[in-house]
């Protein structure tokens, strides 16, 4: 590739804020040089810098959005410790069918019961999945819901 025609490459990625094909550029020429990639190879590597960096920052963007007190994934919670948990059922809800159901999950239980952990692995994995989530606890929602019942009176 000449230089002017690099120069222009390297506008272009910037002026379409491909900041990661931007960055990564220089070595996939270099890898494409020296396996001898094709024209549709090189693209298709440089792209999918790219969408991996998107998805990641989504995905961080989501987790910050959601507002979780902890950082707790399912696979750290202690089943044995809830013995009246359905197992079964919690792993099921982390496919996230609900949310394209439209339905909401609700915990309510004892001090200490893992309510917290579950509703923050669970919202985790929506956010994994490319699914918005938000945590809020009851006297959260009933505040908010006050709120809103006051502004609109």
């Amino acid at each position: 590739m000449n230089a002017g025609m690099k120069a222009l490459l390297i506008e272009n990625l910037k002026k379409l804020k491909l900041s990661t094909m931007l960055r990564e550029l220089e070595g996939v020429i270099r890898q494409a040089n020296q396996e001898s990639l094709s024209y549709e190879e090189f693209l298709l590597n440089l792209s999918e810098a790219e969408v991996q960096t998107r998805q990641e920052n989504g995905r961080k963007r989501r987790l910050q959005e959601a507002k979780f007190p902890i950082l707790k994934p399912m696979e750290t919670f202690d089943f044995d410790a809830a013995p009246g948990l359905d197992v079964r059922l919690m792993k099921e809800l982390a496919n996230c069918d609900y949310v394209k159901k439209s339905r909401n999950i609700i915990f309510a239980g004892k001090s200490g019961a893992g309510k917290t952990h579950l509703s923050t692995a669970l919202g985790m994995e929506a956010c994994k999945q490319g699914i918005r989530s938000r945590f809020v606890t009851g006297c959260g929602l009933a505040n908010e819901l006050i709120e809103a019942r006051d502004e609109n009176s």
